[in-house]
């Protein structure tokens, strides 16, 4: 593996080179200093290219020399073309771990959509640190201080893989952790099916939620180093939210996922990436889901049991009992439909779960219980019964799965097709389009 560093010579450039350097050093791998020479057209001979080439060899060999201090292995290249292709297409050909770019000092055209570093975030597949203060990183690398990193944290691929690096980075060396999440209060208690307070934008059932879940998305953080996740609600944007709380936090870096979105998603959607790159403070560490392979094996031990307490139904319940080990937890559940008729707007804001009130959902709860398997306490296995209200039982199904933390969804489906499917809809069906969980189905006999 190795570093790739674009380079165009500027006293900028040299010092983000220098800490490059280090941290190459640090991660034991191959620096490739990398100039990319945009020749013009206009009274242009071979003769003119080779002097140019010449020069900028010198340039580049002696800056290259400079960096090999000590062990630290640095690779000249010369190149021609759009920087931001070269830099992108040579990290693939020697399989870097990451391209870093400074902040300033590029010499592409402004009119340019976006500037090389925004360019290489866009479409490089490995993780871009685009360099705006290069002696924190430096000093930290050096084993000299800890590092504060601001991390977004969200629910989506790229975070995932955001995470990943930063737990590499703690591997390396101290880093102390603050795992931002920013969120609109009202989406975070419709993915939670808990009903909005008139008193508090964001209930203390849906921050806790929220944390649990953000939490259990870090995992275990090797290293030294304070990691915290700190809850954001509000109806700012993602992007300047962050760049606010690095301010505060005296953030060295700020590390985010990017989606790379292109064309009419990146408008409709935005880049939160791009503005941070934009705006931030500090140094960025921008990282694509497809830096990182999700080759861990996940741990089953919250299983949610929908059960419309029909044969088919309570089926799947038997199989939901199986996939969990000793230890575990299965969650029995059965949707009602609103209690009253609630009128339209307000129906998705009905409380989901807690005791009991009804005779009806009394009824329901003893059936459930009754159809707990008797070697589930022999296996360990505890149950929790929950009878809830929805006006649509596949989002009562996924907000209850978000709600209890369930890494699984054992449904069985009807097997309902052709014009049965058509009339009668498929719960099953909306619950695999909508879940963030994995689904396992039973299909009946």
């Amino acid at each position: 593996m190795s570093i790739v560093f674009g380079t165009d010579f500027s006293e900028r450039a040299m010092t983000a080179a220098r800490a490059a350097a280090v941290l190459a050093h640090r991660t034991g791998e191959v620096l490739h200093l990398v100039h990319v020479t945009e020749y013009g057209s206009v009274g242009r001979t071979a003769s003119s290219d080779e002097t140019l080439r010449r020069e900028l060899l010198e340039r580049l060999e002696a800056q290259a020399a400079e960096l090999r201090t000590g062990d630290i292995r640095v690779e000249a290249h010369l190149q021609e073309g759009t920087p931001d292709e070269v830099l992108v297409e040579h990290a693939a050909v020697v399989h870097a771990s990451l391209i870093i770019v400074s902040h300033h000092g590029q010499r592409a055209p402004r009119w340019r959509i976006g500037n090389v570093a925004e360019r290489v975030v866009q479409s490089a597949r490995c993780p871009v640190l685009v360099l705006r203060s290069a002696s924190p990183l430096a000093a930290w690398a050096r084993g000299e201080r800890s590092l504060r990193v601001l991390l977004g944290l969200d629910f989506s691929p790229p975070s995932t893989a955001a995470v990943a690096w930063v737990r590499k980075l703690r591997t390396l060396g101290s880093c102390e952790v603050v795992a931002a999440h920013h969120y609109w209060g009202a989406d975070a208690h419709v993915r939670y099916g808990v009903p909005l307070s008139p008193e508090s934008e964001v209930t203390p059932e849906v921050e806790e939620a929220l944390r649990r879940d953000l939490t259990a998305r870090l995992g275990d953080m090797p290293g030294t180093g304070a990691v915290w996740v700190h809850l954001d609600p509000g109806l700012s944007r993602p992007a300047e939210s962050l760049v606010a709380l690095a301010r505060k936090e005296e953030a060295d870096l700020i590390v985010v996922g990017t989606h790379q979105r292109t064309g009419a998603s990146k408008w409709w959607y935005g880049s939160v990436s791009q503005r941070i790159i934009h705006d931030a403070p500090v140094s960025v560490l921008c990282v694509p889901a497809s830096a990182v392979s999700t080759l861990t094996i996940p741990e089953v031990r919250r299983v949610l049991a929908p059960s419309d307490l029909s044969d088919v139904g309570i089926s799947a319940i038997r199989h939901a009992y199986s996939i969990v080990p000793a230890g575990g937890a299965v969650y029995l559940l059965h949707v009602l439909e609103p209690a009253g008729g609630a009128p339209p707007l307000s129906a998705q804001y009905l409380p989901p779960q807690g005791p009991v009130h009804t005779p009806e959902q009394e009824r329901v709860a003893e059936v459930l219980r009754g159809l707990i398997p008797p070697e589930a306490a022999v296996r360990g296995i505890t149950t929790r019964v929950e009878v809830v209200h929805g006006r649509k039982v596949s989002e009562a199904i996924n907000q209850a799965a978000e709600r209890l933390g369930c890494d699984v969804i054992c449904l069985a489906t009807h097997g309902r097709s052709g014009l049965t499917k058509a009339l009668a809809g498929s719960v099953a069906q909306e619950v695999l389009q909508v879940s963030t969980r994995p689904v396992f189905l039973v299909r009946p006999h």
